[in-house]
């Protein structure tokens, strides 16, 4: 568990990066590909990009752990125009990047050869860097990155809306499941492993939403002293729709069936009447409806042996924006 003591401070101090990170998305894609995800709806999508990889980028995955896709952080700075991101990636000092490889890789006889030659601060191992993170963000992202700003805008006009309804506290609680909050401004959110209480003494939080990390939030330092934060956004990116495809910003959000599924529900539906309705199987029915309870936008009894379930005032709110 992590848990964050959020002063007055930081509280007037919480926003959203204003745009995605090119490096940041692309380098969690490389997560992706090196580790998985538990998401089912990124299989296909991992697969797909694994075999288009150019060598290049193929090489960065050797400065990915193998059991959970993470990297140093000098390697995805938040930065939103890629030319500057690569630039902060280049002249990070030598001295910090070696101390973040250790510290991912825990010492030096686990680190593999590129990352030892980076942390050794060899200049022909910082050129190739360059270079695959220049192909990286200049020919495998390009043909993703318009739903990947799809994805991202959507997904924070998804929380401004969940902010006007319901407050702060609410939307913080709601970045993902299983989040809360105790006594004291403190912010409980998932994490592996032992507890981590960090204080943020009036930094203030900015907050990401990634189309590609579906696990517990992730932390680092942003440029601007704030914690970044970056947790999943409600869609992943393969269920985004591509631009030009019709679909409207209730479908850029939620995915072109979970959209169906939220208009279906302004009426209250079985599991199995939803299946029907929209010609899939009523475990995907189940599992879309689920998805959209945790977002706040489903509430679901139990009638018998039915799951019955219906917007909520929330979800009517997005419907009727849309």
């Amino acid at each position: 568990m992590l848990r964050l003591h959020l002063t007055p401070d930081d509280l007037l101090r919480v926003r959203f990066a204003p745009a995605p990170s090119p490096l940041l998305e692309g380098v969690l894609a490389l997560t992706l590909v090196r580790a998985g995800s538990p998401d089912p709806a990124l299989t296909r999508w991992r697969h797909r990009i694994a075999l288009e990889l150019p060598s290049p980028v193929s090489a960065l995955l050797e400065l990915l752990r193998p059991d959970d896709g993470l990297g140093p952080l000098f390697l995805d700075p938040p930065i939103a125009d890629a030319d500057d991101a690569l630039a902060q990636v280049l002249s990070t000092r030598r001295g910090e990047a070696a101390e973040e490889l250790r510290y991912v890789w825990r010492d030096f006889r686990r680190m593999p050869v590129q990352a030892s030659a980076l942390a050794a601060g060899d200049a022909r191992a910082w050129r190739e860097l360059g270079m695959s993170l220049d192909v990286l963000v200049h020919r495998v992202l390009p043909p993703w990155w318009p739903r990947i700003q799809a994805g991202f805008a959507a997904d924070v006009a998804w929380r401004g809306q969940v902010l006007i309804a319901q407050g702060l506290q609410a939307m913080l609680a709601g970045l993902v499941p299983g989040a809360g909050w105790e006594s004291g401004a403190v912010l409980r959110l998932p994490r592996a492993g032992e507890t981590v209480d960090l204080r943020l003494t009036g930094r203030g939080l900015t907050l990401v939403p990634s189309l590609l990390w579906r696990g517990t939030p992730l932390r680092a330092a942003h440029p601007d002293g704030s914690l970044l934060l970056v947790y999943p956004a409600l869609t992943p990116l393969p269920l985004i729709p591509p631009q030009g495809s019709g679909s409207g910003p209730l479908a850029a959000l939620l995915g072109p069936t979970r959209a169906q599924v939220l208009q279906l529900l302004a009426h209250p539906q079985t599991t199995g009447g939803l299946a029907r309705q929209i010609g899939i199987s009523a475990a995907t029915a189940s599992d879309h409806a689920k998805t959209l309870r945790a977002a706040g936008l489903v509430a679901t009894t139990r009638d018998g042996k039915f799951a019955r379930h219906t917007c909520t005032t929330l979800g009517a709110r997005l419907l009727a924006g849309s």
